[in-house]
């Protein structure tokens, strides 16, 4: 990183606000991020992965470049910047090194070189082991890591019912396909969920390798209000900014959990809400809450 240069990472927890936390640092003055929200520098690593997350990318841009050729002429310009990146970006990938040199040069080129804080906000993250945490932890002199948590069953539905929007099927309703997949991890499938409502696993690795003044944990439940955002700023050495907090991004589209399977959520989330009560102070009535429904 640059002297005096903040690299702060978004570790998740996946829908628990972290595209808007995004947004709010990428129009903040003092911060330079990616046009690509979640970068997956980290969690991509083996061949295949790295293939994918190219096709990925190459969509993205061939989508971009559709848009452009049919834009007016600012608006080509800011498509024009976008692809730029998606190409130094592409590179990026494809090249990988055990140095990590692309992807600090990436986050640090020329047009972000004046900025107190660049940023890689990867909900993924979350679920790196130590040792990738701590060559995280390592890449700069000043590296910062935020972590957005949610309460655990309103966290799990939204996440289903993002993942069901995907795979909805033709006559079928997106309560019916969200509440398939619930029952598709109750009996132990659909693992990505589940390891991403670990919360106990999460914080006991980021907290074994993470030091507390590096690491500033946020409930999404608290995250719209000045105070909240206030405290983000302070923790990353930026001046603070108002937030537009009637701003919605990415949320997922409404669905009706059933009732008994909500029951059955009990077995699978009350560890994870007893866990997070025992290690931090001040949970949102909202944990409360939805804790007394499950028991």
């Amino acid at each position: 990183m640059m002297d005096g240069q903040t690299l702060m990472y978004g570790l998740g927890a996946t829908k628990a606000g972290t595209s808007w936390l995004y947004r709010y640092l990428y129009d903040h003055p003092e911060c330079a991020l990616p046009n690509i929200k979640e970068l997956h520098y980290f969690d991509r690593t083996v061949p295949k992965q790295r293939e994918k997350e190219v096709l990925r990318l190459e969509t993205i841009r061939a989508e971009l470049l559709a848009k452009s050729l049919l834009a007016d002429k600012r608006k080509a310009e800011r498509l024009e910047s976008r692809l730029d990146e998606i190409e130094a970006w592409i590179k990026v990938i494809k090249a990988g090194g055990v140095d990590h040199t692309g992807y600090r040069d990436f986050l640090t080129r020329d047009a972000f070189s004046d900025t107190r804080l660049v940023a890689d906000i990867t909900p993924a993250y979350g679920l790196m082991d130590e040792e990738t945490l701590i060559k995280m932890r390592d890449m700069g002199p000043d590296t910062r890591f935020v972590l957005l948590l949610r309460d655990p069953l309103d966290r799990l539905w939204s996440n289903l019912r993002m993942m069901a929007g995907w795979r909805v099927k033709d006559g079928e309703t997106l309560t019916d396909a969200a509440n398939t997949l619930l029952d598709r991890l109750l009996a132990g499938e659909e693992n990505g969920v589940a390891k991403r409502s670990d919360y106990e696993t999460m914080l006991t690795r980021i907290m074994n390798v993470i030091p507390h003044e590096r690491l500033h944990i946020t409930y999404f439940e608290d995250l719209f209000t000045q105070e909240s955002v206030d405290k983000i700023c302070t923790f990353l050495g930026l001046s603070p900014q108002v937030g537009e907090f009637d701003r919605v991004v990415h949320a997922s589209r409404p669905a009706t959990l059933d009732p008994v399977r909500a029951k059955d959520l009990r077995e699978l989330l009350l560890p994870q809400y007893a866990f997070v009560e025992t290690l931090l102070d001040d949970v949102p009535a909202r944990w409360h809450h939805n804790k007394g429904v499950l028991i």
